[in-house]
């Protein structure tokens, strides 16, 4: 589905009246991105299902989808640091889309470490209260300190103490590793159908996760969302028919994954030492068998 056809940025060449007014009312630090997409070239975005900006740090990716988002006025977890001129610049950017499901929203990396630090002090006070629980039923059953009904119920042999702290502390949910989470967070938000602009998703990902994520951004996909993507994961660039366009060329391009400059330094960097892949010092020149993966597929 999609829900977002077509993003023009600012002509600063066409509205040069508009950009100027917007320049006086605005410091030289408080200016930004007046400029950047114009000195790229980039006027206009046309989306399909799943659109991902690709390129390096400063390249602008995260910049553009936060204009969209903006725009849109898409949720957000959190607000996000901008500059004065960014909403005077936003206002004057046009958007052709359909009306957008309420649920529609951006999700930042940050709002997925704001979502690990949660669990990971959730775990943290779930590991202190069982501390605490543990001492007590030690200390009580060791002392064969049962003073009545509140703690005759320690002597029974069917209560273990394993079930004891479960019981008292109702603490029964597994906890789980910071890809996990990171993953759950993605499950969690991304639940209906709607446009979703994800900012970086594979940070805090192995490649593992990553993989994991790829598939289920897919799934997402075919289900009737629509995804706006700024990453320079491999992984997450070689999602099934995605339109890449990349923020590192001069004037951007729409690009094929394993066209992109990056890619392409990766593939020569493990071309060049394809041989410590393909074999193993343990067991001389024979070669290791590599499971198939995902990204073979695609």
């Amino acid at each position: 589905m999609i829900y977002l056809d077509k993003f023009e940025l600012v002509d600063e060449e066409l509205q040069k009246t508009q950009i100027q007014k917007i320049k006086n009312a605005h410091s030289k630090d408080e200016r930004f991105p007046i400029g950047f997409f114009s000195k790229k070239q980039l006027k206009q975005v046309d989306f399909e299902n799943i659109t991902i900006f690709y390129g390096g740090n400063g390249s602008g990716k995260s910049t553009l989808l936060n204009i969209i988002a903006e725009k849109l006025n898409l949720n957000r977890h959190a607000d996000t640091a901008l500059t004065s001129a960014f909403y005077d610049y936003c206002d004057l950017c046009k958007i052709k889309s359909k009306a957008l499901p309420p649920s529609s929203t951006m999700l930042t990396s940050e709002d997925v470490f704001k979502a690990i630090f949660h669990s990971r002090a959730k775990n943290i006070g779930i590991n202190e209260k069982k501390a605490e629980l543990e001492d007590y039923f030690d200390t009580t059953a060791n002392d064969f300190m049962f003073d009545g009904f509140e703690n005759s119920h320690l002597v029974s042999k069917k209560l273990t103490k394993l079930s004891f702290i479960e019981k008292k502390s109702e603490i029964k949910e597994r906890q789980y590793s910071n890809g996990e989470n990171a993953l759950r967070f993605f499950k969690n938000e991304m639940n209906k159908k709607a446009l979703y602009l994800l900012d970086e998703p594979e940070n805090s990902l192995s490649p593992k996760f990553q993989l994991e994520l790829k598939t289920f951004l897919e799934h997402c996909a075919q289900d009737g969302s629509q995804l706006i993507i700024a990453t320079h994961s491999p992984f997450i660039l070689a999602i099934r028919d995605a339109k890449i366009y990349s923020l590192d060329d001069t004037p951007v391009s729409v690009k094929k994954w394993f066209a992109l400059k990056n890619m392409q330094v990766y593939y020569s960097f493990f071309s060049k030492h394809k041989e410590l892949f393909e074999t193993d010092e343990n067991f001389g020149s024979k070669k290791v068998k590599v499971k198939k993966t995902a990204i073979d597929a695609t």
